[in-house]
């Protein structure tokens, strides 16, 4: 359970908190964002991560409810995901895939940056993939973002049927959650 609990208290419950943190200010001046970092629900993937897709589905869940709750109040909530691994502690650490299959972390603040730009009146309780709303917005060539200038990553997001079934390098894991008994 303490594995639970910490995934739980790092994600949802972190998010939650720092959303009502914040919320007030963003109320009294008209407007803000608030973007958490957690993928689009979907049920086939809960098989053997349990646990942390609940963590990471309360956080998706608290954008689509805040954002619905905030609608016209100048206040957005929104989430967002990576189509591909992300080069980062966890994808280094646990040695997820070879580093050809991440891109930068800049993909994610150029994408923050741009859904801040959006009108949160109307821009809002929505699951983004970097990918996909980048398309929206006519940016198609992501080739900036490898972290290999030559490899093109595979996407990870959606996963395909059976759920995310990471192959960790040889001597790798897979991060705490992903391969959850509860």
């Amino acid at each position: 359970m303490s594995r639970y609990d910490l995934v739980h208290s790092i994600n949802s419950r972190a998010s939650f908190s720092c959303s009502h943190a914040v919320l007030p200010t963003m109320l009294k001046q008209g407007f803000g964002h608030i973007i958490v970092m957690s993928p689009p629900i979907d049920l086939n993937l809960l098989k053997g991560k349990v646990a942390y897709c609940i963590s990471k589905y309360g956080m998706t869940m608290l954008a689509h409810g805040m954002g619905q709750e905030l609608l016209g109040k100048g206040v957005a909530v929104n989430a967002l995901w990576p189509a591909t691994l992300i080069e980062s502690f966890a994808t280094k650490n646990f040695r997820m895939s070879e580093s050809s299959q991440w891109r930068k972390a800049s993909i994610l603040a150029d994408a923050v940056f741009s859904i801040i730009q959006e009108d949160p009146n109307t821009f809002t309780a929505q699951a983004l993939i970097d990918e996909e709303y980048f398309a929206s917005k006519g940016i198609h060539d992501l080739s900036k973002y490898r972290f290999n200038p030559d490899v093109e990553p595979d996407k990870t997001w959606p996963p395909e049927s059976g759920g995310w079934d990471f192959q960790p390098v040889p001597g790798g894991k897979v991060p705490p959650g992903l391969k959850s008994n509860l």
